[in-house]
């Protein structure tokens, strides 16, 4: 039988944290302590505890003053600070910086108005005290059929938060989930990196063993995680407290590979106890003992910063010696170290060089080392990614992805020439087409992912391209004579006799560059793909009603809108011009239209003609004038006669 113990099986830095830190205090009251709730979810351990003095409570009216009170990894709620301060006992909190880091979101963004989403347990404590720090009533979920069955509000703006032992998988299919419904979502990772990194170590574990035990409390939730992962994946999978319960595992003869992983609350000791039961030497107890105190170069550990100065770190790895890190092997900003980290920090640290008495370690390797595997991964399987554009160059752009750069080829970044400095600080999308990892060239590709996206949405307009329908489109270029449209992936014209049904004779005074207009499909020839578009929609057309309106005999006002030196063109309505010819502009005789009318000018007339299928109305101000009287000549000349 061969055994593989995860690497990261055990306590986490927040329950080993907040053991020694009850420890520590009983030995300085030398009498009993109380925790707030069970410090661990581990009977043992538990145990172990009381016959230190160290004892777990629920109410504090329980306490007497001047009590010692540790709060656990698990965090509690605002409310309960209180309490224990009106009780006035000692406040003792060793609350995982990672919870801490919620709690802190969670209030500074109720501030701000959001409402607050946690996926996690309701009735686990971290949530409830999560939820303690909320200003109004949280949102919480485990699964996408919870948030269907009481979906929140869409008006409001979300933050959202997990418990730390969350199901990291879980968590990217609820973000997804929650982002399809377009919510207004602000997404915090609140994972822990070392919950994340057990998990995603289990589950290799599992697809790699034949069968897998599981160690740790039956009450604990991260371990139960760690259970039902292992279990996805290897069907003998095995769920145990202690070396005792392992007479109720039953391996079959074939399992050859065995992997062991424990939760977050299970001591070192146990694992081992497991482990020796399982073999017949001391050869698996021996590496499991190699696992916990030996470390090697490009080993990935968890460190806490003991020690921060302006250019270096010193953490605390859980080895002989403590691991120092300088500032360029952190590889953040410009800033002090002291402004980017703070002692308690908990980080996932790389192991560059072990000594005797000294171990080099680098975050900036390990973040480039994750980056260039994602990138990896991401080419092989032609992912689309996203990322903001930091640097614009004159043959391209720079889009970073953690801590490398990826270059993109002005000739890649557009499916047409572009600009490339309008890109800055825009997020864009792209594929990862060539990687040297040692030369430390990335390159990307924009324009194919524009193109594949213009095609996909092509071919969905196409199956609208009907006569008469209504569509939206985005003005892309304008010209003397007409405007194009991009209706999602192809052009469509629309010609200046088409931009609705007033008179048009310059298109930039109709349409914009870039604005979103809706039109209608005139005509549509599949052979030559020539779209004719048109603003002219029938249930706005102003010859609808004109019959009624400009009947012959009728009396209309109008405005002067232009002159031709055989009369004046009044509109009556947006889309209709009617002409008033020299000769029906006066009784008297009149050279030019100017001479009785001014530009802009409101005037009254009678229609004389109408011809709707010509869309023509001629109108006559001559005969709303009063006839002259004859005079005393005509009058002699009339009777002569």
């Amino acid at each position: 039988m061969n055994i593989t113990i995860a690497k990261t099986a055990g306590f986490c830095f927040g329950v080993r944290n907040a053991i020694r830190v009850a420890q520590e205090e009983a030995k300085r009251r030398k009498g009993p302590v109380y925790t707030y709730g069970p410090l661990i979810h581990n009977r043992d351990v538990i145990g172990k505890l009381e016959g230190q003095q160290i004892f777990a409570l629920q109410d504090p009216t329980e306490l007497k003053a001047g009590d010692a009170v540790i709060i656990r990894a698990h965090g509690v709620g605002e409310a309960v600070y209180q309490k224990l301060e009106e009780a006035s006992v000692k406040i003792v909190d060793a609350t995982c910086p990672y919870v801490k880091k919620i709690h802190d979101i969670v209030r500074k963004q109720g501030e701000l108005g959001d409402r607050v989403i946690i996926l996690g347990d309701p009735q686990h404590p971290e949530v409830q005290g999560i939820e303690g720090w909320c200003l109004q009533k949280p949102y919480i979920y485990q699964t996408e059929e919870e948030i269907i069955s009481d979906a929140p509000p869409k008006e409001n703006r979300y933050t959202l938060v997990a418990q730390t032992t969350f199901d990291q998988y879980k968590f990217r299919k609820i973000v997804e989930f929650l982002d399809k419904m377009e919510y207004n979502l602000y997404v915090c990772p609140t994972i822990c990196t070392a919950t994340a990194q057990h998990q995603a170590e289990a589950l290799e574990l599992a697809k790699s063993s034949d069968a897998v035990i599981v160690i740790g409390g039956k009450h604990s939730s991260n371990t139960r995680k760690l259970y039902n992962l292992c279990l996805s994946e290897c069907a003998n999978t095995y769920y145990v407290e202690n070396a005792e319960e392992l007479s109720s595992v039953r391996l079959k003869p074939d399992a050859l590979a065995v992997g062991i992983t424990a939760g977050a609350s299970t001591p070192d000791y146990i694992i081992q106890e497991v482990v020796s039961k399982m073999s017949e030497s001391n050869i698996f107890e021996e590496m499991l003992n190699e696992s916990f105190k030996e470390i090697h170069s490009r080993d990935i550990v968890s460190g806490t910063v003991a020690q921060v100065t302006d250019n270096e770190i010193v953490f605390n790895i859980g080895y002989k010696c403590d691991g120092t890190m300088t500032k360029a092997e952190f590889g953040g900003s410009d800033a002090p170290l002291t402004e980017q980290v703070q002692v308690g920090d908990t980080m996932e640290v790389m192991v560059v060089k072990v000594g005797d008495s000294e171990v080099t370690l680098s975050r900036r390797r390990l973040v480039q080392d994750l980056a260039y595997a994602e990138l990896e991964n991401a080419m092989e399987n032609k992912e689309i990614l996203t990322g903001i554009v930091t640097e614009t160059l004159e043959n391209g752009v720079i889009v970073r992805h953690g801590d490398v750069k990826v270059f993109i080829p002005a000739s890649l970044c557009d499916v047409r020439r572009i600009d490339v400095k309008t890109l800055l600080n825009q997020e864009i999308e792209y594929r990862i087409i060539r990687l040297q990892r040692k030369r430390g060239r990335i390159m990307g590709d924009r324009r194919s992912v524009i193109a594949e996206k213009r095609a996909a949405l092509r071919e969905e307009t196409m199956q609208k391209l009907v006569e008469g329908a209504h569509l939206t489109g985005t003005v892309k270029n304008i010209t003397n004579y007409c405007a194009f449209i991009d209706l999602g992936g192809i052009d469509g014209m629309l010609h200046v006799s088409e931009m609705g049904w007033a008179t048009v004779r310059n298109p930039n005074r109709y349409v914009k560059t870039d604005e979103q207009i809706e039109v209608m499909v005139k005509s549509y020839d599949p052979e030559t793909q020539r779209i004719s578009l048109t603003t002219k929609f029938p249930e706005t057309n102003p010859w609808k009603d004109a019959a009624a309106k400009y009947a012959i005999g009728n009396i209309v006002t109008g405005k002067v809108v232009r002159f031709a030196d055989f009369g004046a063109f009044v509109e009556l309505q947006k889309g209709i011009d009617a002409l008033i010819h020299i000769s029906h502009l006066s009784r008297k005789f009149v050279k030019h239209p100017s001479e009785v009318l001014t530009i802009g000018q409101e005037i009254e007339a009678k229609v004389i003609d109408f011809d709707e299928e010509a869309k023509r109305i001629s109108l006559s101000m001559r005969e709303l004038e009063p006839e002259e009287p004859e005079t005393e000549e005509e009058i002699q000349t009339t009777e002569e006669e």
